[in-house]
């Protein structure tokens, strides 16, 4: 419980004093988004057709075979969260690298919209719930689990820099970095759900939509 109301406390620091921050991430995601739908006009028509004969051919495959295992996925898609925050947490902790962790939300919506918008224009309705089964279930739970982790970050900085302009020294170092990381346990718990849904739910999703004849 005591666990609890500390981290609610830190998500709401965040939100109340670093709203700006948690702002600007959400707005790269949305640029990104835009981005990769706009990216799909500069692939040549070789490449579409080779990705829409692998795309089909994959379908069918998953249309037709039987269930997947879940437990390799439901280990990949941890292993990939897991680095993900790891380095997230390295990158803020040096600071500088803290800018590097603005480009995250950024090439998460990038890799969204151009998904959606490929099987969206490729496919059509069938397109649409491809994108819906495959992609979205996770996305509700990683995107604001990034964006969440990349503000904490961002802030965690700001408030360092901040902190050795005002007094020339880093007296509340420790103190803004276990705040910092108990917030990134938060993004955690969320990127670990997008991880479980990633592995035990949207594979049947799929492979439900894969067998609907359209």
């Amino acid at each position: 419980m005591h666990l609890y109301e500390a981290w609610r406390r830190n998500l709401e620091d965040l939100v109340i004093q670093r709203g700006g921050v948690v702002l600007l991430h959400a707005s790269l995601f949305v640029i990104g988004l835009l981005f990769g739908a706009l990216a799909l006009r500069s692939l040549d028509a070789d490449t579409r057709l080779e990705l829409t004969r692998q795309l089909s051919d994959s379908v069918r495959v998953l249309g037709q075979a039987p269930a997947p295992e879940t437990g390799p996925l439901v280990r990949d898609a941890l292993l990939r969260q897991a680095r993900q925050v790891s380095l997230i947490w390295v990158l803020s902790i040096s600071l500088v690298g803290a800018v590097a962790v603005m480009a995250l939300p950024l090439l998460r919506g990038f890799i969204s919209g151009f998904a959606v918008a490929y099987l969206t224009a490729e496919f059509g309705t069938r397109g649409v719930l491809l994108a819906a089964a495959g992609h979205l279930p996770q996305t509700v739970f990683e995107v604001p689990g990034l964006i969440l982790a990349a503000s904490a970050s961002v802030g965690f900085a700001l408030e360092v820099a901040t902190s050795w302009q005002v007094r020339r020294r880093l007296s509340g170092y420790y103190g803004a970095l276990a705040a910092y990381s108990n917030t990134l346990l938060s993004a955690a718990a969320l990127l670990v759900a997008a991880a479980l849904v990633e592995g035990f739910i949207s594979p049947h999703l799929v492979r439900l939509v894969a067998g609907v004849r359209m």
